[in-house]
């Protein structure tokens, strides 16, 4: 530092000894003016603008050198521990007092796709990035009342309480860019950084490119089958005396996607498997979209300078549009409808091409929450008044739409402490004027974790009524709603060199509405009027021999009703099993290891891209297969990397088990090599 200061001090006399013999020179050339020495006048002025241009450049030198200085000292102080995040769940419920570092760990890093961060606990088609998923297991809704029904890009989509609002001493960013191998990629970046001291803003936008697996084209724009982008915008604020805050955020998804419908002829292994040499079952370019979009706002303020008492106010909006376009329905009305027929009706004042599926829709919802919260020590109070407003239109105009509708919700929430420290959470949620209700209660303890879930809803909008092309009905005098009870517990035992993590769910389910085929070929919602039972045994068990860890899963699932109604594998197995060391006194972390699943065969629900849902079948089932990924993953600093081979076991087993299947007639993924890369800047 002190010889910086010593060149910056020489550079300053410099100038000046410059400016005093550029002065001098142009003095000299008053008395030249009669003379012909024009040219040396010019000479010299150019030489002028010659000093000029040098002392800038030396000047913008030095002050890139000074900042670099600073730069090399703010990477020593700013990082992980200066950057800080917190959720909606944690400021609503006043648990905001303790910030959440970013993790800076390698734990899932590797894991890029939906199914494997899940530990495969979800089912899309075959793997790929951003298709249409669903749960293995059966969940129950998060709220009560009517919602849209089409659920299948659900799991792509960010959760309000997964949005992130952050506290950043210094600018934040992660570029991160994944090469799945075999034409899947996700490139994105983050950025957040604090305005004042009592504001943040961000945003994060990814891109998703996948390529189709089977029935491949030479040409490699027909192979791209999905380009999904992925937003989210955020901005924090509160007050100097923290009475106020207000949380906002923004997010998107856009997911186009090429329909193939699966491998032609697929029951047949020794064709699905055959990736090069398949046909997909769907002809010319069918396509979906899903457009989502959704703006919250949530925002509170304390009454009192002791914060015991505040009030609350939220409001969301969510826009969802779902289309479908097939230009040759006629090639592919048997994928549709089999040998059934379209009961689609001829209106004469409303025209149609009936040689193509061209069906859009648009669900928006507007839900507005104001109540009041009281707190104290060991002792939280909320009540609220929500309103939720929906709409739905279609292309179809008045044959197919919704003006509006509205649901008006009485709730509250009270948290608790009890004896050995243990803490409690209640919540209630009633629809007034129908039988729609959420009642949930959490019990949660260093060594248990419990939770017991009842929730009335009503029938979704697309199970009561549809209006397509392909198929439609009209069942809104029909359907019921469903009841549904969930009770979950899981004790953690934790000893020197492992971790026990017992666990048991068990769920009853009236009235369940699901999507079913009947032998003709149609496609409809259908309702269960018995009662399902549902029971799941669980364990988690994390060994850990010096550098060696050994995380595994396993999941034992029962119907003890008569119904099979819903539909899931036996049994289900996950694992992790990796060497971890810092290495070169803990500047480089390294991670290297498998992942491995296996679950047993069942009837697993096929999928039908025209309605975008999941729907029993009988004739196709999903073998038992062991699924294998070898990674090596490290850290260096604020830098991330991986390097991974998908599926590397594909074809040690003989045939028909030379492959796996995830979705019927689609195939999972080849043996592929992947790379990733996530670099964070805190500067």
């Amino acid at each position: 530092m002190v010889k910086d200061k010593k060149n910056l001090s020489k550079l300053i006399d410099f100038q000046e000894e410059n400016k005093i013999f550029v002065a001098l020179l142009e003095r000299n050339l008053v008395s030249f003016q009669g003379l012909k020495y024009q040219k040396v006048r010019r000479l010299l002025k150019k030489c002028e603008i010659l000093f000029a241009f040098l002392l800038i450049l030396q000047n913008f030198l030095a002050l890139v050198s000074w900042a670099q200085i600073l730069n090399d000292s703010t990477q020593n102080v700013y990082g992980f521990s200066t950057t800080f995040k917190i959720s909606e769940y944690q400021v609503f419920r006043k648990q905001d007092s303790t910030l959440q570092k970013i993790d800076s760990t390698l734990t899932n890093f590797h894991t890029f796709d939906l199914v494997r961060k899940n530990r495969f606990l979800y089912q899309d088609l075959g793997h790929n990035l951003g298709t249409p998923a669903k749960p293995v297991f059966y969940q129950l809704p998060l709220q009560a009342g009517v919602q849209w029904g089409i659920r299948s890009y659900e799991a792509h989509k960010i959760h309000p309480d997964s949005v992130y609002y952050y506290d950043t001493k210094s600018p934040y960013s992660d570029f991160f860019f994944v090469q799945g191998g075999r034409g899947q990629q996700i490139a994105g970046v983050e950025f957040t950084r604090n305005i004042t001291e009592r504001s943040n803003f961000g945003f994060i936008f990814q891109r998703t490119n996948t390529f189709r697996q089977y029935a491949v084209s030479p040409n490699r724009t027909e192979n791209a089958i999905l380009e999904q982008y992925k937003a989210l915008a955020w901005f924090r604020f509160f007050s100097k005396n923290k009475r106020y805050q207000l949380l906002a955020h923004y997010h998107h998804l856009n997911s186009p996607l090429k329909e193939l419908g699966g491998v032609k002829n697929g029951e047949n292994p020794e064709i699905l498997y055959n990736y090069q040499q398949t046909e997909a079952q769907l002809v010319g370019e069918p396509r979906s979209w899903q457009i989502y979009d959704r703006v919250r706002l949530y925002q509170e303020y304390s009454l009192d300078s002791t914060k015991h008492l505040s009030i609350f106010h939220s409001i969301q909006f969510e826009k969802q549009r779902d289309s479908y376009f097939d230009g040759s329905f006629e090639a592919n009305q048997a994928f549709y409808l089999k040998n059934a027929l379209p009961t689609f009706p001829i209106i004469d004042d409303f025209s149609f091409n009936l040689k193509e599926v061209n069906d859009n829709y648009q669900f928006r919802l507007l839900t507005n929450q104001a109540g009041i919260r009281t707190t104290w020590p060991g002792l939280g109070l909320w009540g609220y008044l929500k309103r939720r407003d929906l709409g739905l239109k279609s292309n179809f105009k008045d044959l197919y739409r919704l003006q509006n509708l509205s649901e008006n919700y009485l709730g509250g929430m009270l948290q608790t402490t009890l004896p050995f420290r243990a803490h409690l959470e209640v919540q209630a949620e009633y629809l007034l004027g129908k039988t729609d209700y959420l009642l949930q209660g959490k019990l949660s303890h260093t060594l248990l974790q419990a939770s017991l879930k009842s929730i009335s809803f009503s029938p979704a909008l697309i199970e009561n009524r549809y209006f397509s092309r392909i198929r439609s009905w009209d069942y809104q005098n029909n359907l019921k709603n469903t009841f549904a009870q969930e009770l979950w517990a899981e004790l953690q035992m934790p000893f020197r060199a492992f971790l026990l993590k017992p666990s048991l769910r068990y769920q009853l389910i009236t009235n369940h509405i699901y999507f079913n085929r009947d032998t003709i070929g149609y496609i409809f919602p259908d309702q269960l009027q018995n009662t399902l039972q549902i029971s799941q045994l669980g364990l988690q068990l994390n060994v850990r021999v010096r550098d060696f860890f050994f995380e595994n899963q396993i999941f034992y699932t029962r119907n003890l009703s008569g119904f099979d109604a819903i539909r899931f594998p036996e049994w289900h197995f996950w694992g992790s099993w990796y060497y971890e060391k810092g290495l070169f006194r803990e500047a480089l972390l390294l991670r290297v290891g498998i992942d491995w699943h296996w679950r047993s065969a069942y009837l697993a629900d096929a999928y039908m891209p025209a309605l975008k849902q999941f729907y029993l079948q009988n004739d196709f089932l999903v073998r038992a297969y062991p699924i294998s990924d070898f990674f090596v993953s490290f850290r260096v600093r604020k830098v991330r990397t991986f390097l991974k081979m998908t599926h590397w076991n594909e074809g040690i087993l003989s045939p028909p088990d030379n492959g796996y299947v995830v979705t019927p007639f689609y195939a999972g993924f080849r043996r592929t090599f992947g790379l990733g890369i996530s670099w964070r800047l805190f500067d």
